[in-house]
């Protein structure tokens, strides 16, 4: 339970020298930020390849400073197989799927039937944001995505949104899917990092970060310029 003397009274303030003499402490997290974030906005890393070197980059600094260890190594190794191993069974059965979707030509009688009860693409978003909600108390969010997305794309599309766009609200409502309650497998993850809250309250405090995605969705379909306004300040002519 919480107990007012836990935390101080006071917010502490630091100075700017305090501040950039608390960054040299974290030098190694400065250094990898800048090189992988800097690498992907400098347009000289796409987004794999920085997730290659930064994670190259994070082995090297380890094994210079030696607080990487023989064992933490073959454990991360073995670890990566097991991920890599799941990730590829992903793929291969969303592949086979895909295939099945394009033979059964599933996404053309979708469209179909959506034109037929005349819902308007409002109404799709908005049944897309409800199912996608729902999925993501069963499925993670990768197998979410490529099992998903040959399906829904062209739905998408014929009501009218840019598929880069599609791509920016389908994180942000799979990502609030994955943390909603009874199911949302991120849920455990948080419970199992700390296993002396009670579930029903860590469903009771994620419940904000339910609501402020999915009103991010709905600010999306109302507004569809916002999902790239960002980009198109930085990378303008």
């Amino acid at each position: 339970a919480f107990k007012s003397g836990m935390a101080p009274k006071e917010a502490l303030r630091a100075s700017l020298g305090q501040r950039v003499r608390a960054l040299a402490n974290v030098w190694e997290i400065t250094l990898l930020f800048v090189v992988v974030i800097g690498g992907i906005y400098t347009g000289m890393l796409s987004a794999t390849e920085a997730a290659a070197v930064g994670a190259a980059g994070a082995f090297l600094l380890g094994f210079l400073q030696r607080k990487l260890t023989l064992r933490d190594t073959m454990a991360g190794l073995r670890d990566t197989i097991l991920t890599s191993s799941m990730l590829f069974m992903i793929l291969i059965s969303a592949n086979i799927f895909t295939y099945f979707v394009v033979l059964t030509k599933l996404p053309q009688m979708l469209i179909s039937g959506i034109d037929a009860m005349g819902i308007g693409s409002y109404g799709i978003m908005l049944a897309l944001l409800v199912f996608y909600i729902i999925l993501g108390c069963f499925l993670e969010a990768f197998g979410m995505i490529l099992i998903t997305v040959p399906i829904f794309l062209p739905l998408v599309q014929s009501a009218g949104f840019d598929p880069i766009w599609f791509g920016v609200f389908l994180v942000l409502v799979v990502e609030a899917g994955m943390i909603t309650p009874p199911v949302g497998m991120n849920i455990f993850v948080i419970q199992a990092q700390a296993s002396d809250i009670p579930l029903i309250r860590i469903y009771q405090a994620v419940m904000p970060y339910v609501a402020g995605p999915i009103l991010l969705c709905l600010l999306l379909v109302i507004f569809p310029a916002i999902a790239l306004f960002l980009p198109e300040v930085l990378f303008a002519p």
